[in-house]
């Protein structure tokens, strides 16, 4: 969302001046004062040499990393000194703030703060920080002493003449590779596969307990890209239900993605140059039992700002549905709430949106604009909840064609082709060789 907001325009043609501004609080913790009486031993090098025999203690006056409310004690002295500044507290997101009359977005996380807004804003805000902090500082823009490409929380961040880019942080999927041994083997064009028969039978048999532990730790890897990739996150959700009792056919799956990864390691997300738009739109499909094992179906939802990737997800619903009308409407209702916690989030931030939810499915429509359950008794009374929202008009329900839902992708395994023009829409490539400021996988796992 800042990096939409730093690509956006008021009118058309305007030339966009805004910039992101990155600040790295030193030693964080330590600027909060300690709230609770604590005890410390202390170290050797800071005792008198009076006091070696003695068993003294000292009291902590500031937060200690490692002590369980330092990060909330850091978080309440952020909250006074951004208020202070003018700044107010979101509702949504209390670690997100907003600068009502210079319209200053900034997000906290942990000791990283990451700002947009106009240049002569940001240098009044860096001087402020530097007062309080000892901070680091890199500014993206255009202008003089500024940067055209950082790493913000691992991610590559760069600016280009056509807008913003964000690229995921692709350090993970070498190690992926790396891991499995892929690097020189044949690379596919997908990162899953629809189950054969004889496999299928793999699934029952679990792993070796020395490989469970590598296969929890590549699944998380997997996952964690998986927020910034779309290509992957069917393929990524479908190797995660098998953290538990990872088997045979759990490993066969995340060797698969390894394979697609060594050919498709690097993916950036475009944020092209747009006007600003008060709609957000939200994509929803599903894939009515589509596991062969349990028979649940696939939710599959993102979010988009005219042109701008906000957030997708992949999930496997809780409960088998009995029809795909009924699997239609619980992936709308997950895209709903999605859209519903985003327009709060920009509210936060001074911009009131509203939600548009895009399903394919006509049967699902026909319920949300209806009153009550009606024949289908067993659908569950809080999906009358996407009845009640749309009826009051905070969101609007819409049809779209099932070759043009870039959701499809999230809910099952397509087709390159598919996958191509799903993740284009959405504003994703791909791109080959290394960002210049990636972190080095040297010495990683």
């Amino acid at each position: 969302m800042i990096l939409s907001e730093a690509a956006t325009v008021e009118e058309k043609g305007q030339i966009a001046t805004k910039v992101v501004m990155i600040n790295d609080v030193a030693r964080a913790f330590f600027e909060a004062v300690a709230t609770r009486t604590i005890c410390v031993e202390i170290p050797e090098e800071a005792k008198d040499e009076e006091d070696e025999e003695e068993d003294n203690v000292a009291i902590l006056m500031k937060s200690l990393y490692g002590t369980r409310d330092a990060a909330a004690n850091f978080q309440k002295e952020i909250r006074g000194f951004m208020s202070r500044l003018g700044f107010e507290t979101g509702k949504y997101n209390v670690s997100t703030f907003y600068h009502r009359s210079r319209k200053m977005m900034t997000m906290v996380h942990g000791d990283d703060f990451v700002t947009v807004c106009e240049r002569e804003d940001a240098k009044w805000f860096k001087k402020a920080l530097e007062e309080r902090f000892e901070i680091k500082t890199k500014i993206l823009g255009d202008g003089k002493d500024e940067s055209q490409e950082e790493t913000v929380l691992n991610r590559v961040v760069r600016r280009t003449s056509e807008g913003w880019e964000c690229e995921a942080d692709s350090r993970h999927a070498e190690i992926i590779v790396k891991a499995m041994k892929m690097e020189e083997a044949n690379t596919v064009v997908t990162p899953g596969e629809n189950d054969k028969e004889w496999k299928i039978q793999e699934e029952d048999v679990e792993l070796p307990r020395e490989q469970v532990t590598e296969y929890r730790a590549l699944a998380a890897r997997a996952n964690y890209l998986a927020m910034d990739r779309v290509d992957i996150q069917y393929a990524v959700k479908e190797i995660c239900r098998g953290m538990s009792k990872p088997t045979v056919g759990d490993r066969r799956k995340l060797k698969r993605l390894a394979r697609y990864l060594a050919g498709r390691p690097r993916v950036v997300t475009e944020y092209q140059w747009q006007e600003r738009t008060p709609e957000v739109w939200g994509f929803s499909d599903n894939d009515w039992a589509g596991c062969r094992k349990t028979s649940r179906s696939t939710s599959g939802g993102l979010l988009m700002k005219g042109t701008h990737f906000l957030k997708a997800w992949s999930s496997t619903q809780k409960s088998v549905t009995l029809s795909s009308a009924e699997a239609e409407l619980v992936a709308a209702v997950k895209t709903a709430v999605e859209i519903i916690g985003v327009t709060q989030l920009a509210y936060d931030w001074g911009h009131t949106w509203k939600g548009h939810v895009y399903v394919d499915s006509s049967a699902a429509l026909g319920i949300a604009h209806r009153k009550g359950n009606g024949r289908l008794r067993h659908v569950k009374v809080g999906m009358s909840w996407l009845q009640e929202r749309t009826e009051e008009g905070e969101l609007k329900l819409k049809k779209v064609s099932g070759e043009n839902n870039p959701a499809d992708v999230l809910t099952k395994n397509v087709v390159q082709e598919k996958l191509v023009k799903f993740t284009k829409m959405v504003g994703q490539r791909f791109l080959e060789g290394k960002a210049k400021k990636a972190l080095d996988v040297a010495g990683w796992g």
